[in-house]
């Protein structure tokens, strides 16, 4: 069993409700990271995770909640696309 597969696996043994407490705490942590040049490894591979903690979940909320959580992972992936440019702008 890969790595994935055994964090899907562990993951899903939690309700939604501990789930969504989980990517919560995820983000926190990318905000966290994102303060520190030298963090740029964690934060990107902690907002994949989140990713995969939205693929994960979505499928079991309602239609609103799947499709707010689908938006975050979209706006997650841009975030991951343009990260070596932001993490280079001093600003």
């Amino acid at each position: 069993m890969s790595k994935l597969e055994k964090l899907r696996s562990r993951y899903l043994q939690d309700s939604v409700a501990i789930r969504l407490g989980g990517l919560a705490a995820n983000l926190a942590r990318v905000a966290s990271f994102s303060k520190h040049e030298g963090n740029q490894e964690a934060a990107l591979t902690t907002l994949q995770e989140s990713k995969w903690f939205i693929e994960w979940t979505a499928g079991e909320l309602d239609f609103q909640q799947a499709a707010d959580l689908i938006d975050l992972q979209l706006q997650l992936a841009l975030w991951q696309l343009g990260a070596d440019k932001k993490w280079r702008d001093d600003s």
